[in-house]
């Protein structure tokens, strides 16, 4: 396994690739889904096909290109340390199969299906592999760019646009020309094919989206309408259980047990807010930002019960966090190294959702 790294500032996207040749096989795509999936072989398949994948990271996306055997992919939403994925995945099944669950959804994927997941909700895909394997592309999305293109974001989870149609033979299309074309982009041009594919599909579901919501949510779908609107107004002052109760038309006691799977409501707003409070320390364009005026943007009303919070949330002070964000980038890794967790799709996700719409370093100049 290798990684090969062209930088950001450097006219190709970062490009992540291996050839799954380790002793064992499926070492190098655990290494690529450390901190986003778990991984596990298919009944039956053992561990003897051998994985490949590359991925290619542009200035607000990331695209990966996998072909494997059978497997199975688990993910159980935002549970666990750490700031949360605040991005979407639109999945084109390439080859083979897949089928799985969604949240609360069942789905199925044949060659040329599109499916649409968020990475705040659970996921459970079982990948068939056929003659040809079983090979996925997906386009990794920030939240703010899906929810700037689609307006909503609350029923994508999980939605399969068919191949066969003309919108998914379209988008598929796109994404498959875009994999084989990615090491040749550069990351202005990567984004802006990107951007295409996305306010395509975006056209594609309109009518879909703009459909009223359905009167009785099942819990599932509550929960998930309620945490999007904690997660738009965490600078709210009085943001509480109370408020939601009267937004929502739900007693505070279904509040509480629609919330109690997460440690409460309370306690989500909070652990929310520490999020928000992260990526914003972590970021480019906070960077000349005191960490006490984020935190009061976020209604902490004391720094150093928040620095408290943080510690014990991230592991790291604020500044910690800070330093670490704008550290110098460590050299890749050489030929035949063991992989580097920190090179995983996780890792590249949460830099791309915490980025600002133009990438931009320390003194404000454009890094893309």
């Amino acid at each position: 396994m290798n990684f090969s790294r062209n930088g950001l500032r450097a006219a190709l996207p970062l490009v992540l690739t291996g050839a799954g040749k380790d002793a064992e096989p499926f070492f190098a795509l655990r290494q690529l889904f450390a901190g986003l999936f778990d991984l596990a072989a298919s009944e039956g398949q053992g561990e003897k096909s051998q994985p490949d994948f590359s991925a290619h990271v542009g200035g607000q996306f990331f695209l990966s290109d996998i072909d494997t055997p059978s497997l199975r992919l688990t993910r159980t939403g935002t549970a666990g340390a750490g700031a949360p994925l605040e991005g979407f995945g639109l999945r084109l099944q390439n080859s083979g199969a897949a089928q799985g669950r969604a949240g609360d959804k069942d789905f199925e994927l044949r060659a040329g299906d599109l499916l649409f997941f968020d990475l705040q909700q659970s996921l459970d895909l079982r990948v068939a592999a056929g003659p040809e394997g079983a090979r996925d592309i997906t386009l990794w999305v920030p939240r703010e760019k899906m929810l700037a293109a689609f307006g909503r974001d609350d029923i994508l989870h999980g939605l399969v646009l068919w191949g066969g149609a003309p919108a998914g033979a379209m988008i598929g299309g796109g994404l498959g020309i875009l994999a084989q074309q990615a090491k040749d982009l550069s990351v202005q041009d990567m984004d802006a094919l990107c951007d295409g594919l996305i306010a395509l599909a975006a056209r594609a579901l309109g009518s879909a989206l703009a459909a009223p919501r359905a009167q009785n949510m099942s819990p599932a779908a509550a929960f998930v309408t309620i945490r999007r609107y904690i997660d738009r107004n965490l600078r709210a002052p009085d943001l509480d259980a109370e408020k939601l109760a009267a937004i929502f038309g739900v007693s505070r006691a279904s509040l509480y047990r629609l919330f109690e799977p997460v440690g409460g409501v309370a306690s989500y707003i909070r652990k929310a807010r520490l999020n928000r409070a992260y990526q914003e320390i972590m970021a480019n364009e906070s960077s000349g930002r005191r960490v006490g005026s984020i935190a009061f943007s976020l209604g902490f009303q004391n720094v150093s019960a928040f620095n408290r919070a943080f510690r014990d949330h991230y592991g790291m002070s604020p500044r910690e966090a800070r330093a670490r964000a704008f550290a110098p980038a460590p050299a890749p890794a050489a030929q035949g190294d063991e992989a580097v967790v920190t090179n995983s799709l996780a890792c590249w996700l949460a830099r791309i959702g915490s980025a600002a719409p133009a990438r931009r370093d320390r003194q404000g100049r454009s890094a893309g």
